[in-house]
């Protein structure tokens, strides 16, 4: 397997990746609960609730009405399914008081209610006198990493549940949809939320028959002194995402993941090494005008096959990498409205596109 050090960009992501998850007090020991762990579980809107996560088991007494979020995707998916969160983390690719467009479409035209408090974090995690002072029933943070302090530190404020299986890359869209329509005892619109949401997939996929069976690489484009060239593993969101619109892995990304830890979510290419990465097209996210001009000139990387035909997206508006890149029900839709998969339609017949920043 190829070497790889942790650029900037992806250290970026990782570091916004808001983490969280603890388990919660017990229920009252003569109610019955009921274990409902990621592939389903009880009656709609029956409580007390048992929810399984990576870190143990978590209780939620009754349906809850206050709600803390703690990671990506997580606060879409509350305020899809109707309920306001009372805090949320700040939104990479947000305006400036840290809310995505299709989350503040969500809240203020569709529930017609105020921006919930956003939560400050530091090095030692959530501000957790913020959070126990939003009094909040539940504290959801299923698409997180957070460390067993912070689970210990949250499970002593509120019922917690925090990532499925592996962190940041756990689940899908659709399981975190059902886990959390779980918690907040909505699984019959979380369904019809998944079902809506694969629809417009399914749509657009339609629209766009080139992209079945397209295979891409999803990577960082280049900086100053780069010896090799990031790409995201399968199991990665904004990967997985793009699989659901028919593309395929390059073939040697499977070779290229093997070995790794299971908290890592990102592999490496070699630039010498790229003459051997077959790829129809590649989708890469840069940091800014600098890194993509300074990948689209690299000496190497301009003569990989899929540049030099100009199959390739690179994308620096931050707003539509969030989109993209913790993809969910809000989300989706307004990526695909934003001309997404237009864009990689035509990178793939060779009319490469730079998304650049509004």
């Amino acid at each position: 397997m190829p070497s790889f050090r942790r650029s900037g960009a992806i250290a970026l992501l990782a570091a916004i990746a808001l983490t969280a998850s603890a388990c919660s007090a017990p229920a009252d020991p003569g109610a019955s609960e009921t274990s409902a762990a990621a592939d389903g579980g009880q009656a709609s809107g029956t409580f007390p609730l048992t929810v399984e996560h990576a870190l143990g088991e978590t209780v939620i007494p009754e349906k809850p009405e206050r709600v803390v979020t703690l990671s990506w995707m997580n606060h879409d998916i509350v305020a899809a399914l109707g309920v306001v969160p009372v805090g949320v983390p700040e939104t990479w690719g947000g305006d400036e008081e840290g809310f995505t467009p299709w989350f503040r479409d969500q809240v203020e035209d569709e529930l017609g209610a105020e921006m919930p408090e956003v939560i400050t974090f530091t090095e030692d995690g959530p501000d957790y006198e913020q959070i126990l002072a939003l009094q909040p029933d539940v504290i959801i943070g299923v698409y997180s990493g957070l460390t067993e302090a912070e689970y210990e530190r949250l499970s002593e404020i509120a019922p917690t549940v925090a990532y499925l299986e592996r962190p940041f890359t756990a689940g899908t869209w659709q399981e975190h949809t059902e886990v959390i329509g779980e918690i907040l005892g909505e699984q019959a619109k979380a369904s019809e939320l998944i079902a809506q949401t694969e629809a417009a997939v399914d749509a657009e996929a339609s629209e766009h028959p080139n992209l079945d069976g397209s295979s891409f690489i999803y990577s960082l484009t280049l900086s100053e002194g780069s010896t090799e060239i990031a790409a995201y593993i399968t199991e990665d969101p904004r990967v997985s995402l793009l699989h659901e619109f028919g593309m395929v892995d390059s073939p040697a990304l499977a070779a290229a993941s093997e070995g790794l830890d299971s908290d890592v979510f990102y592999t490496g290419f070699s630039l010498e090494e790229l003459d051997a990465v077959e790829a129809d097209v590649v989708v890469a996210w840069s940091n800014g005008p600098q890194d993509t001009e300074y990948t689209q000139t690299h000496p190497v990387f301009s003569r990989w096959d899929p540049i030099a035909d100009g199959r390739y997206y690179i994308v620096e508006d931050t707003t539509l990498g969030m989109a993209t890149s913790g993809p969910d029900v809000l989300s989706i839709p307004w990526a695909i409205e934003q001309g997404y998969i237009d864009d990689i339609s035509s990178a793939i017949d060779g009319g490469a596109v730079v998304r650049e920043a509004d």
